[in-house]
């Protein structure tokens, strides 16, 4: 009995713990406001001492390259996230799976079912925290994968935009600055900074950019890249280039929605299909049922 309680204060005390330390109001520190007074990307890690902070430094110490702890680098570097709140969301889900049957079997054997509350909890732990801490990486990759694909669209508007400043005979350099700011998206958001940072820093644009999508993984932003590296070395009249790629993506993401679009609908199908098959069911059943008793 003494056990029992045990578990369940240990985990009403946990979840308090964590209550308790994201309410408290934490004192930031002061090296670490000034760092970011001088960047031009948002922080990708945790500078305080939470909970959660400390929970991904550890694990990132000392479980980074086991596997299933291999962190998603270009995934996370799109979704602008630390490995630490990586490692930190997949302890949290890890720990959830192993403490989760433990709960439900404390309940079980509230009601009575004793045997039923030990053997679940035996055999559901360790298979459900394996299945979380793959889960994690499925909603990383999942949210990575929409984000690129807005990344794209609105690369193909940044396409028509850096065209437009073209052909207006503003500098290759200036023309990617302008059309950055046009859009208040997150994608013209990280641009900008990528090319504000490269101001600063001394580094061509075009240099800037294709290092972000080689950290990033979108492809569509080193064309842009390419196709102003022209411009901006070698003088190379680009607008016509610029235009032609834009539309290309466009049909190329048009394409891609038609082929999802056709996938949803053919899986539509299926329920109703299902659902013919139950009503003949019910009309054939009768008869059948006559006959047989007959």
């Amino acid at each position: 009995m003494w056990q029992i309680l045990l578990i369940v204060g240990a985990v009403a005390g946990l979840g308090l713990a964590i209550l308790v330390a994201e309410l408290i109001p934490r004192q930031p520190k002061l090296a670490g406001v000034l760092e970011r007074l001088g960047d031009t990307v948002g922080p990708v890690a945790d500078p305080g001492g939470s909970l959660d902070g400390r929970l991904g430094r550890w694990a990132q110490r000392n479980l980074a390259g086991l596997p299933g702890f291999r962190a998603p680098v270009k995934d996370l570097q799109l979704l602008n996230r630390s490995t630490q709140s990586y490692f930190a969301t997949k302890m949290v889900l890890v720990l959830l799976g192993l403490v989760a049957p433990t709960i439900v079997s404390v309940l079980f054997w509230l009601l009575g079912f004793s045997s039923l509350a030990f053997g679940l909890s035996a055999a559901a732990s360790i298979p459900l925290a394996i299945l979380m801490l793959f889960i994690s990486d499925l909603m990383v990759r999942q949210e990575a994968d929409e984000a690129r694909e807005e990344f794209s669209r609105a690369i193909a508007a940044y396409l028509e935009l850096v065209a437009a400043e073209r052909k207006r005979g503003a500098p290759a350099s200036v023309a990617l600055e302008e059309a950055a700011s046009v859009g208040d998206s997150w994608v013209f958001e990280r641009i900008r900074q990528e090319l504000l940072r490269a101001r600063f820093s001394g580094t061509q644009p075009w240099e800037a950019l294709r290092s972000l999508s080689n950290e990033i993984g979108v492809k569509e932003l080193s064309d842009v890249a390419d196709i102003m590296r022209l411009s901006g070395e070698e003088g190379a009249a680009v607008y016509e280039a610029l235009r032609a790629r834009g539309k290309a993506l466009r049909v190329q993401l048009l394409n891609q929605e038609h082929t999802v679009a056709n996938r949803l609908s053919e899986r539509m199908t299926y329920p109703q299909s299902l659902l013919g098959i139950v009503f003949m069911a019910m009309l054939v059943t009768p008869p059948l049922l006559r006959l047989i008793a007959s």
